[in-house]
């Protein structure tokens, strides 16, 4: 067996590696080279910062109508609206608006005021995304904007997975920048990948070890506003406008990396109040680590991912 490895970056997906094992060395570079290019396809269709993706195309006809997208973006809008009537609005696509505002209000040094708060939460909500036959979709408000940040990687992570699958590769691992990955196979004479599960604090917290499922973590302050001496997390709740102020970790594994990036953020959001979600679809297991230290574990996390916890000192 060889192994193949690659990393890179697409212009706005975060880094990724990709590690795989396979009998034939040119036969692995192939199927590494297209992977990245599928990456990189991808990205120009699903990128909220670059103004010719199909995505920031979608959101300029926003109030303008029903509009045709490519398969992909309309695939994983109706993916994320199912996870937004799953987790009652907690996960939500359409915070488009409020991500800008907090940005500027930032960029000024101060919080944004109440009614300019109550006017941008009028342009979120998932129920004003509709979704039509024949990959026709529409935003209703004309202020709205669709954010892809907390589902496109996990999207990207099972795309590449499938390619893998479809070429016959049993042994790989899609690393995207840490926080969306999926495990196919195991490495050569172990039971699994190894992947190591960060404290609030950066320190190393635990060890699961993954076969054949995805992972996703999500952090509260993973980035933040600093507004007034204060932090404000990058996470926005979609039904107050507000931002996590708690720093807080979750960590979900299931057989998809979509599904599993999606979950992490009412998980962040919510806290331990939100596994009920995680225990209404199976083979899905989480774990929340908050600032305070105490761990809230899924009902079969520790036995099903081989749980190695490393006692905070």
């Amino acid at each position: 067996m060889s192994l193949g490895f690659a990393s890179g970056r697409a212009r706005h997906f975060p880094p990724f590696e990709l590690t795989l094992w396979h009998s034939e060395p040119e036969v692995a570079k192939r199927i590494i080279r297209e992977a990245a290019k599928e990456v990189h396809r991808l990205d120009e269709i699903l990128s909220n910062f670059d103004p010719d993706s199909s995505l920031s195309r979608f959101n300029q006809q926003a109030g303008k109508g029903k509009t045709s997208l490519p398969p992909e973006l309309h695939e994983i809008l109706a993916i994320a609206r199912q996870f937004s009537i799953m987790t009652s609005g907690d996960f939500d696509i359409t915070v488009g608006p409020l991500m800008e505002l907090w940005r500027d209000s930032s960029s000024l040094g101060r919080l944004p005021d109440r009614d300019t708060l109550s006017r941008v939460l009028g342009q979120v909500g998932y129920e004003k995304l509709k979704l039509y036959d024949h990959r026709q979709a529409e935003l209703l408000h004309p202020a709205m904007k669709i954010d892809l940040g907390g589902i496109g990687k996990g999207y990207a992570v099972d795309r590449v997975a499938n390619r893998l699958k479809t070429a016959g590769v049993n042994a790989a691992l899609i690393n995207f920048g840490g926080s969306s990955i999926y495990a196919l196979g195991t490495p050569p004479g172990e039971q699994g990948w190894e992947i190591g599960l960060q404290a609030t604090d950066g320190r190393l917290r635990g060890v699961v070890y993954l076969r054949d499922m995805a992972l996703s973590t999500s952090g509260s302050m993973g980035k933040f506003w600093n507004i007034g001496g204060k932090r404000y997390g990058h996470l926005i709740d979609p039904k107050s406008g507000m931002p996590v102020l708690e720093s807080r970790m979750a960590t979900v594994i299931t057989a998809s990396a979509t599904t599993a990036e999606a979950l992490t953020k009412p998980l962040v959001l919510r806290g331990k109040n939100a596994l009920q979600i995680v225990a209404q679809i199976p083979q899905t297991e989480a774990i929340i680590i908050s600032e305070s230290g105490p761990l809230f574990f899924s009902g079969g996390f520790r036995s099903k991912t081989r749980w190695q916890e490393i006692p905070s000192s």
